[in-house]
């Protein structure tokens, strides 16, 4: 299943995107929420998730209930974005250890997509803002670092091992570039691009079934993974017109 969420209620191929309302709540897996108000996406779990990825707080967490994604304009970058998050964690209600990060895509045009087995069930939640891109390797250190990122949040209740996360987030930026390679986008400077200069990936796992060891993308999860990445980024490039 894919479902997108775009800006402006564009409607993409054969598949339907609608504008959020301002506050908007709905169950991700067993006990997970997803909850949109305002700026801000809020991953909500009854159970802690395990959590690995890059983020500016609580990216050295290995379990959280609580991951959130707030936006902001490219100004405000320069505000401490620690406090920025803390601030709307308590708040919220939020007074434990938590995963968030600040992104200048906004919060309404998040993309999210859903894939399952009769084992387990996925999903990822991406986020982008491609005003700004860089390549990998050619884009010099101060070039282009004005804002923009692709932030992709996948969920599952499989049990994965501390491998498979690592390989899961690989699997994800792989299917990312191919994105925006089939996508022929490219930076100011004319390279191909392979990212934004903000880009994050964040897995969050609950421990349903065997241990997964694996992720990458010739597996059961990696290609999912890749998939959902692959189709939710495209999409979010359509609705931004991005070339």
């Amino acid at each position: 299943m894919f479902r997108a969420y775009a800006l402006f209620g564009v409607e993409l191929s054969d598949k339907r995107a609608v504008m959020n309302p301002a506050s908007d709540s709905e169950s991700l897996l067993e006990g997970v929420t997803l909850t949109r108000s305002g700026d801000v996406l809020r991953v909500s779990s009854s159970t802690p998730l395990r959590v690995l990825g890059c983020a500016n707080v609580g990216d050295d967490l290995a379990l959280t209930r609580n991951i959130v994604a707030m936006s902001v304009e490219t100004e405000q970058q320069s505000v401490d974005p620690e406090q920025q998050l803390h601030d709307w964690a308590m708040q919220a209600g939020i007074h434990e250890p938590f995963v968030g990060l600040l992104t200048t895509a906004a919060a309404e045009s998040y993309i999210q997509a859903t894939e399952a087995t009769a084992k387990w069930k996925l999903t990822a939640l991406l986020i982008a803002d491609l005003t700004t891109r860089c390549s990998a390797g050619k884009t010099k250190p101060g070039e282009g670092n004005t804002g923009g990122s692709i932030d992709i949040i996948i969920l599952t209740d499989a049990s994965l091992s501390m491998g498979a996360m690592v390989s899961a987030m690989i699997t994800a930026t792989e299917a990312k570039v191919r994105a925006l390679v089939e996508n022929r986008v490219t930076t100011s400077e004319g390279y191909v691009a392979t990212g934004a200069p903000a880009d994050s990936v964040i897995i969050g796992c609950l421990s349903k079934g065997e241990r997964i060891r694996q992720a990458g993308p010739t597996t059961q999860l990696g290609y999912l993974v890749g998939k959902v990445v692959h189709e939710g980024l495209t999409r979010a490039l359509q609705a931004q017109h991005v070339d």
